[in-house]
């Protein structure tokens, strides 16, 4: 009869094997735009009115302010309460921070993607996007990614300027615990041939793309677009998975991933469930009107499988639980998720509860073993 070795205990408490990965923490600004001005020459600074010749301060017009959600606003806020040092904004001080999300909930990494700088694709002024992403870039590194070996990041650019963003990705890409390129959403669906140098300078160095709502939906003129405008802030939220199904289609459809074989693309906090629709209709449309995109040599699903990743903030949390376990498997949840805890946000996932309901293995995929074959050896 053969025998199953029991796995050593070295092995289950390797934080390489078992570590949880949470996918979109967001660190925030303790005095917003100001708090990069050292990352920024004397030029930039006058530019944007936060220079040490500020008597304006505060007056219209004089400094700049980082582009955020002016219509849709959580009566409550939009972040955990407990989740602020005291005297300073949620998630601003990196070690507070590691200690109330990393420590409390063994996490063993965590990927920073830009807190006040999401809206930033919405901005006419490229140039002025460009140089806030290179600031943020650099105050990440200095003020987190130095403090815990814990935080990985994720390196921001400009999608308005393509030469700019590939610049940035080549000055960022080598350093100390970069994982990732976050490309805040402007007004141009993700598959035009206007990102693909982004594109290739991610998979050149091997980086997954991540996308995020950006808080600006519908409000700015360049801002990502739903079908049409909300007018709750219950509404809104509910409907910004609209914006990455389209983009999703876009990319699929415009042969991405044909021209860029080794791209990953992570949708943040853009839900997930949308996505069977999408392969299913678009496998069934593609037998019929393959001919308009020759480039696609396989179903669109498998594109989507093979290139697209999800994290899992929100989770779904269907009205009859045992409905939940067929949903992942059409979903090939195994495959296709990622955890996430959207920390310091309101509608945070705790790590210990929000999956529970799922199998040991299934949580296993998504919290550790997925993220590592996106992330790569850059995790570690």
């Amino acid at each position: 009869m053969t025998t199953v070795e029991a796995p050593r205990s070295a092995e289950l408490s390797d934080p390489k094997k078992t570590g949880i990965i949470d996918s979109d923490v967001h660190p925030n600004f303790v005095n917003g735009i100001r708090d990069l001005i050292p990352y920024m020459t004397e030029t930039w600074r006058a530019r944007l009115g936060v220079s040490s010749d500020d008597w304006a301060k505060g007056m219209a017009a004089a400094q700049f302010t980082l582009p955020l959600d002016y219509l849709y606003i959580n009566s409550a806020g939009a972040y955990r309460e407990d989740a602020a040092r005291p005297g300073m904004p949620p998630a601003t001080d990196p070690d507070f921070t590691a200690r109330h999300l990393l420590d409390t909930h063994n996490i063993y990494r965590a990927v920073l993607i830009a807190g006040q700088c999401l809206g930033i694709g919405s901005m006419p002024d490229g140039m002025v996007a460009a140089t806030i992403a290179q600031a943020y870039n650099e105050w990440m590194c200095e003020r987190w990614l130095q403090n815990d070996k814990r935080w990985r990041g994720a390196i921001c650019i400009a999608p308005q300027d393509p030469e700019a963003a590939v610049a940035e990705i080549d000055r960022m890409a080598k350093r100390d615990g970069i994982v990732a390129v976050f490309m805040p959403l402007g007004e141009i669906l993700m598959g035009e041939k206007h990102y693909w140098p982004i594109y290739e300078a991610c998979a050149r160095h091997e980086l997954p793309l991540m996308v995020h709502p950006s808080g600006t939906e519908n409000v700015f003129a360049k801002a990502p677009k739903m079908a049409g405008t909300p007018t709750f802030y219950l509404e809104w939220h509910t409907a910004l998975g609209q914006i990455h199904q389209s983009n999703t289609l876009s990319m699929i459809c415009h042969g991405v991933f044909e021209k860029f074989p080794k791209l990953k693309y992570i949708i943040v906090e853009g839900g997930f469930m949308w996505a069977l629709e999408v392969m299913w209709k678009l496998d069934r449309d593609w037998k019929g009107l393959r001919n308009e995109v020759p480039w696609l040599v396989k179903p669109p699903s498998e594109y989507l499988l093979n290139h697209i990743r999800f994290t899992t903030q929100p989770f779904i949390e269907p009205h009859d639980p045992k409905h939940l376990a067929p949903l992942m498997e059409m979903l090939h949840a195994d495959q296709v998720l990622m955890f996430s805890s959207d920390y310091p946000h309101w509608d945070f996932d705790n790590p210990d509860r929000s999956l529970a309901p799922l199998s040991k293995e299934l949580r296993h995929k998504i919290m550790v073993e997925t993220p590592r074959a996106v992330y790569g050896d850059r995790i570690d």
